[in-house]
């Protein structure tokens, strides 16, 4: 195998017969004979990115459906592809509908991306978020969310879809994918109304890969009894790969775009970039053919789930396994280990193949099998850091934000706007299996 030492075959092959010397100690065999294993496919995947950089190029190219293909997934963070598909979108729009993942809304939201829309048309733009997949995260969670961001822009809370099989879902009574689809479409067709234009209302649809764009448009068009699905859906990243205009009636067109990663850090350090590609895992705004390693994803993953004791059981409820131990104050290994033995998901002589647990346990979370959600932060007042601005660099902050969200709402006749309960239904869930 290129890239692999002789010395490293031989520690396998020592610790394999070690493995057959001290059954006493099975776990202590598996950490070790998983750990060889990881290391060496470690090193070929080493000396293939090295080969993969000597051939990279930064030739720009004017085939816009070959730039648009697969944004947010290559390593330059797309920021090229992402202006000029962006900038389409938001000149193009009267409405942007910024679509929010319910279980990490801050990790799929960009203030610059906010910024830039409340820039364009010198302030003349509309900007609603749109809170998709609640039924992945319970009542409190979900009301805590929505006052939150409503002291920013209009929210609305939406189930776009049926859930994956098997996920583990919140019954939030009301708020069904009908009811909320209906909502939005009525906030549309109000907006609309209100603007009495001679041409159709343009509403672009913007948000990281995978979010539920596409489910979003559907679950509109639906409500014209539209029947089939206008815009491809899939729960990999990059099912939408053009800029793709749908037709809802003379007086509502929508626009989907292909999923886009803001970039979120200017650090170029390897640590920072497997951090980050972690998080874009978790988020589903990363291709599973395009994951370098599965594993930091879910050192991420436990480290957030630890931080409930109740999460954290019931990750460890969906593999039917025993309380995490550590090894060195490693969890992963161990976790992977025994999900390894529970999938079969084992290699040659038996030995856990933590990279392919650890895309078992990726699909898992992606498909809502695993519960987790981050909590919305508590704050007193919006701080001028976090109210967009109406220009770039330099310029003062908006005028009150509340007061525009709450004209903003009179547009789209939106009520229950700050989480009194009005027009909402948040009400104690259930759980559904």
């Amino acid at each position: 195998m290129e890239g692999v030492d002789e010395e490293d075959i031989m520690a396998m092959e020592d610790a394999e017969m070690d493995d057959a010397d001290e059954p006493a100690n099975p776990m202590a065999a598996l950490l070790e004979s998983a750990r060889i294993s990881a290391a060496l496919q470690e090193k070929s995947l080493n000396g293939r990115d090295d080969m993969d950089e000597d051939y990279s190029s930064d030739e720009d190219s004017d085939d816009s459906e070959s730039e648009l293909q697969a944004l947010g997934t290559k390593k330059d963070g797309s920021r090229k592809a992402f202006d000029k598909v962006f900038k389409q979108v938001v000149d193009q729009a009267d409405v942007v509908l910024y679509v929010l993942d319910a279980r990490d809304p801050e990790g799929t939201r960009s203030k610059e991306v906010e910024r830039m829309v409340m820039a364009a048309a010198s302030g003349g733009k509309r900007l609603i978020l749109i809170l998709n997949k609640i039924d992945l995260v319970p009542a409190p969670v979900l009301k805590n969310w929505l006052i939150h961001l409503r002291r920013y822009f209009p929210t609305l809370p939406l189930r776009a879809s049926g859930p994956a099989p098997n996920a583990h879902t919140f019954n939030h009574r009301q708020l069904t994918v009908q009811s909320t689809s209906a909502t939005l479409f009525k906030a549309l067709k109000s907006f609309s109304a209100a603007k009495q234009l001679k041409r159709a209302i343009s509403v672009g649809v913007i948000g990281y890969p995978n979010v539920g764009k596409s489910s979003v448009i559907n679950a509109l068009k639906s409500r014209l009894g539209g029947g089939g699905a206008e815009c491809p859906v899939g729960a990999e990243a990059g099912v939408t790969t053009s800029l793709r205009e749908v037709k809802l009636d003379k007086k509502l067109k929508l626009l989907d775009s292909p999923g886009i990663v803001f970039p979120s850090s200017e650090s170029s350090s390897r640590a920072s970039k497997i951090e980050e590609q972690a998080r874009l895992v978790l988020l589903n705004a990363i291709a599973p053919k395009d994951i370098d390693d599965p594993v930091p994803a879910v050192t991420l993953l436990l480290k957030r789930l630890s931080a409930s004791e109740e999460m954290l059981e019931k990750l460890l409820k969906v593999y039917g396994i025993p309380p995490l131990t550590t090894n060195n104050g490693d969890a992963t290994t161990p976790f992977l280990i025994e999900v390894a033995r529970k999938r079969g998901r084992l290699g040659p002589g038996g030995v856990p193949n933590l990279q392919s647990a650890a895309t078992a346990v990726i699909t898992d979370w992606r498909d809502g099998r695993i519960q987790g959600w981050m909590d919305a932060p508590v704050l007193a007042v919006a701080t001028s850091s976090d109210v967009p601005m109406t220009e770039g660099k330099g310029s003062k902050p908006m005028a009150d934000q509340k007061e525009i969200v709450t004209e903003w709402a009179a547009e789209f006749k939106l009520e229950g706007l700050w989480g009194d309960g009005k027009g909402e239904v948040v009400e104690e869930d259930s759980m559904q299996e």
